[in-house]
């Protein structure tokens, strides 16, 4: 018994270390995401498109990091009990990431169109960008502190807040596509763009749900 204790204590040790490297190369990405969506504003298209090869890049990263923390959950799952839970925050963190790469492909569809972003959408789209990235690392906050049930507890309920304000300017911004729809051809792209960052919004409020429970059981 004190083997497998010993055992499920190294495992979830290296699981979090991994998992916290996911979430820095993640918060990379927001963070170039976040400059891109500036440079779109300003019809810095070059910039734009070196920026969008970054976060592809940085999404890439991502990918073969989780397919090595897969790779070695399989090995360790044994030992953890919780172990449909990690499954779970690895799987919709690589979604994160994939709705992130998503969201700059179409702000990069939009400097190809030659399109600068209408002032009320690019306030909401950077508002909303800006609360992901705080919520992003939230996530890394509540993973590194998973052995203090309280700390992750307050760190969730700050996320449900703040996913809570993204669905407000999520609304806004939709309403301000439909008004430009026949002014911009970007308008139905800039919409797709929101929607990306939505979902990644929810994505996130729910892996911030599965960590909690994680510290719960622990």
């Amino acid at each position: 018994m004190g083997y497998s204790n010993t055992s499920a204590s190294l495992a979830e040790s290296n699981i979090v270390e991994q998992l916290m490297g996911i979430y820095r190369l993640v918060s990379d990405e927001m963070r170039e995401l976040n400059s891109m969506i500036r440079e779109t504003d300003l019809s810095q298209s070059v910039l734009v498109e070196k920026r969008y090869e970054k976060i592809r890049k940085l999404k890439n990263d991502v990918e073969s990091s989780v397919l090595n923390l897969m790779e070695y959950f399989v090995k360790v799952s044994e030992y953890i009990s919780s172990r449909e839970l990690y499954a779970m925050v690895i799987d919709e963190t690589l979604r994160i990431s994939e709705d992130l790469e998503a969201a700059g492909y179409r702000l990069y569809l939009v400097s190809k169109l030659g399109d600068k972003l209408p002032d009320k959408v690019y306030v909401i789209i950077s508002e909303i960008s800006k609360k992901i990235t705080a919520m992003i690392g939230m996530l890394g906050d509540m993973v590194r502190n998973l052995g203090s049930g309280g700390i992750v507890k307050d760190i969730f309920s700050e996320i449900v807040k703040t996913e809570d304000s993204i669905d407000e300017l999520y609304r806004e911004g939709g309403l301000e596509c439909v008004k430009i729809v026949r002014e911009s051809a970007s308008a139905s792209i800039l919409k797709e763009a929101l929607d990306k960052l939505e979902d990644c919004a929810d994505i996130v409020k729910r892996v911030a749900t599965y960590i909690w429970f994680l510290s719960s059981f622990r």
